[in-house]
């Protein structure tokens, strides 16, 4: 995996140096002096050409719209990656800032609250606090004449709207679950690989064999629990109570935890663990599940695309691959659908060149080459013609994505961007002790229905929320 990403990252510096090589050379190129037995009057003659050439040349050096682009995630051969992909604009000349990652946001707000000059930013999903404090501007009036907006994803659509039906950033990429199997275990026993919650149960069951170490699912039970119970529990909601930006409110008012559904979910999730995970699982977080996976202990893991070049580098081909998620009983796989993007800052300059930028970098070949460059998964469902999405690991995020109906990307704590600071102060400690509530239900030390409604009373105002009645009116 290093040696790769060592490859790629010579690739750009080489790719870069020649260009450098090919600029100097045409400068040096020039003979500037004339011949030795050129007429005077030729030579003054050459020289004033000269001359007018190379204002002319400077003339349109300075003409160039020099914009700024600041980004949270950045790197040099990120950065590289998008110079290239914005080389052909050749009225625009970009700066690139990328802060050490882990100064990075700290770094972007304080430059936006000095009112620094950018012109470009990278956005994490919809960025509130920006829009509130005016520090974007929507993209709407460019998207109404981008002729490749169509093709984007109708999930990512839904989730880009979701905060006040503006766009303020084309994503880049996504990040997205899916099912994670080991193919030759599925061969050997003749197993179909599952497409629902209850097949992912009867396989897990089947695949489980303790004298061989091997356990059917990669069950998360330590930290993050709760983020997959949450999911689990949306794909078992009745769809007409669901709104994907406020997830865990339905529409009657009360939290998702409060909805039979709910117990239904988490019953179901404490019978995955005891019956095909191994017991260890109770504590495992991320590391451990992919771990436990691609060493040959469980069958089925379910993750994000960047596990796939971890099980390129430690397992054999042929021997796993990706599929859709499994639906629940709603007939849908709603998962956390997570994604960066490109934004305008509300005091650019040069909005409009900046838009160049970014439809640039979003266009549907643009987008392709960044997603194949940097791991992501392509924002426009016509990718899924490219022979590196259509035919290989990644195949599945195609589908997922050309079946919105079916695969439901929600916004992860969607009720924080509306809530009151009263509200707020309830939801914030539902973080801390959610792990430690699911954690009790799975041992057995309380019942679905007490887990349930522990959960649920961190959102105990939203009956008597007026955001929430107005919403939901």
């Amino acid at each position: 995996m290093f040696k790769k990403k060592g490859t790629k990252i010579t690739a750009l510096m080489l790719a870069a140096m020649m260009t450098a090589s090919a600029f100097l050379s045409g400068c040096g190129g020039t003979d500037s002096a004339g011949s030795n037995s050129a007429a005077t009057d030729t030579k003054a003659a050459a020289d004033t050409d000269g001359a007018k050439e190379s204002a002319d040349t400077d003339s349109g050096s300075k003409e160039k719209t020099k914009l700024t682009m600041v980004t949270y995630l950045g790197n040099p051969t990120r950065d590289a990656l998008v110079q290239e992909l914005v080389a052909g604009l050749d009225n625009i000349e970009l700066e690139i800032i990328s802060p050490p990652a882990d100064q990075a946001r700290q770094k972007v707000s304080a430059m936006l609250q000095a009112g620094e000059k950018i012109d470009i930013l990278e956005l994490d999903s919809v960025p509130v606090e920006y829009i509130t404090n005016g520090f974007v501007d929507p993209l709407n009036s460019y998207i109404d004449k981008w002729d490749e907006w169509s093709s984007v994803s109708e999930f990512l659509k839904a989730q880009l709207t979701s905060y006040d039906g503006n766009v303020y950033s084309i994503p880049y990429g996504v990040y997205e679950r899916a099912l994670f199997y080991r193919k030759d275990w599925f061969e050997e026993k003749n197993i179909a690989v599952p497409k629902t919650w209850d097949e992912l149960y009867n396989a897990a069951v089947e695949l489980t064999d303790p004298s061989q170490n091997r356990y059917g699912y990669s069950f998360r039970g330590g930290a993050g629990t709760t983020g997959f119970l949450q999911m689990t529990i949306l794909s078992f909601e009745d769809p007409a109570k669901v709104d994907i930006a406020v997830p865990f409110i339905s529409k009657d008012g009360r939290s998702m935890y409060e909805q039979p559904e709910a117990v239904e979910a988490l019953e179901f999730y404490k019978k995955l663990y005891e019956d095909g995970s191994h017991p260890d699982s109770i504590a495992w977080g991320y590391s451990e599940m992919v771990e436990a996976f691609y060493s040959g202990v469980t069958a089925m893991l379910i993750q994000d695309p960047e596990v796939v070049a971890t099980c390129e580098e430690y397992m054999e081909e042929g021997t796993w691959d990706v599929a859709p998620l499994p639906v629940g009983p709603s007939g849908r796989a709603l998962f956390p659908a997570g994604f960066a993007g490109w934004g305008i800052a509300a005091n650019s300059q040069n909005k409009d060149a900046a838009w160049e930028v970014i439809q640039a970098l979003s266009s549907v070949e643009g987008n392709t080459t960044f997603c194949k460059k940097n791991g992501n998964i392509p924002i426009h469902t016509s990718a899924q013609e490219e022979p590196f999405f259509s035919e290989g690991y990644y195949r599945c995020y195609m589908e997922m994505a050309a079946d919105p109906d079916s695969y439901v990307g929600y916004v992860d704590g969607g009720e924080t961007r509306f809530a009151t600071k009263e509200e707020l102060d309830t939801m914030s400690q539902f973080g801390g002790v959610a792990d430690g509530l699911v954690q009790e239900m799975l041992l057995g030390k309380t019942s679905a229905q007490d887990c349930a409604a522990k959960l649920g009373s961190y959102y105990s105002w939203s009956q008597d929320s007026e955001w929430v009645k107005e919403r939901f009116k």
